[in-house]
């Protein structure tokens, strides 16, 4: 088969770009689903390259494999861009869906973020906002922790842990309510 008939990895990462700053816009505009839409085709695009995408995130194309008859070679700098560009968008997902308080799928988008930058503050950061709101206390410590660690004088930061150590004692204090009220007989 000839290369004519596939679109090269450089031409599917300039249009999943494309998607991803109009979804940028459109963000801006308030405009969510329409943004949700864009990004969605801008990972597309990136799994497109990423070796048509059967074997997750084996990048097989980076990995001077045969696709379809064509040999791709790219360069560690275009893996790392490519990566960048799907943490983007899922890191944007994360925030539509955390405007929209959509707890869950903000969650399951940041963990996407984190897959490819488990140090990235605003994916982390959003992480933690869901999972402070779906009530996964053990997890949101564990990350406002990480948080800390990275930027320690953040009064964000700061606030949210202050924040969780009351929930954590409220959560504690429920629990053993309920273990003293199950054992009164």
């Amino acid at each position: 088969m000839s290369k004519s008939k596939y679109q090269t990895v450089e031409v599917l990462y300039d249009q999943a770009l494309n998607y991803k700053l109009s979804g940028n816009q459109l963000f801006k505009c308030k405009e969510f689903n329409k943004a949700k839409k864009n990004y969605h085709c801008a990972l597309l695009q990136t799994r497109a390259i990423s070796s048509r995408d059967t074997v997750g995130r084996s990048m097989s194309f980076f990995n001077d494999s045969v696709n379809d008859g064509l040999k791709y070679n790219a360069s560690v700098d275009f893996k790392n861009k490519v990566e960048a560009l799907e943490a983007d968008c899922n890191k944007n997902l994360a925030m539509i869906f955390i405007t929209e308080e959509n707890w869950s799928k903000g969650l399951e988008y940041s963990k996407k973020a984190l897959d490819v930058n488990d140090s990235d503050e605003k994916s982390l950061y959003r992480y933690l906002t869901c999972a402070t709101n779906l009530g996964l206390i053990d997890e949101a410590n564990i990350v406002v922790n990480k948080l800390l660690s990275i930027n320690p004088n953040s009064s964000l930061y700061r606030q949210a842990f202050k924040s969780l150590q009351i929930k954590t004692k409220k959560q504690t204090q429920k629990q053993k309510e309920l273990y003293k009220n199950m054992f009164k007989g």
